[in-house]
């Protein structure tokens, strides 16, 4: 979904449709957060489920939340620009700072919902993070074991350095 999709979503079926479009994915993110919060996620399979998830997750609020950004300071500017030539047509000095917390005010819908959309999206942030760092390690701890080891044979993880012949402390006596 483009930033035009977008606004041409919330233009014909509205906001609380959009909204309602996505609650699976609110909900989904719920689920692993709490799968993350009690440790019940400690396999690669899982791990692995939960990053491809969560990554299509974000890849669709963080785009949602930026569109509805933008749609929202368009929103407040056309307010300001329409308050500006509703005073002059009446031949009022218009308030600046009244306009512009009329025109906050007339937007303070979308902000809210341009929120859950960051909020979950950075939550996604987080989780992907948390996953590919355990993935990691799985792979690392599972490859220095020898069990399931998928990379290259002759360069393992773990390498046995060879010693050194100690060289002899050449001192004054000597």
């Amino acid at each position: 979904m483009t930033s035009r999709d977008v606004v041409n979503y919330l233009n014909v079926e509205g906001m609380d449709k959009l909204y309602k479009k996505f609650e699976k994915y609110f909900t989904e993110v719920d689920t692993w957060a709490d799968r993350f919060a009690t440790g019940d996620l400690l396999n690669e399979y899982e791990l692995s489920q939960a990053l491809d998830r969560l990554t299509g997750i974000y890849m669709r609020f963080h785009i949602i939340a930026e569109a509805l950004d933008s749609y929202k300071t368009n929103k407040e500017l056309d307010f300001k620009v329409r308050a500006f030539r509703d005073a002059e047509a009446k031949d009022k000095k218009p308030t600046i700072s009244q306009i512009e917390e009329e025109a906050r005010a007339s937007s303070k819908d979308l902000r809210t919902y341009r929120g859950d959309f960051q909020a979950y999206s950075d939550a996604c942030e987080k989780a992907i993070i948390t996953c590919q760092a355990r993935l990691k390690r799985l792979t690392v701890e599972s490859g220095a074991k020898g069990i399931n080891f998928t990379g290259d044979m002759s360069q393992p993880a773990v390498v046995k350095k060879q010693e050194q012949p100690i060289n002899q402390d050449v001192g004054w006596n000597n």
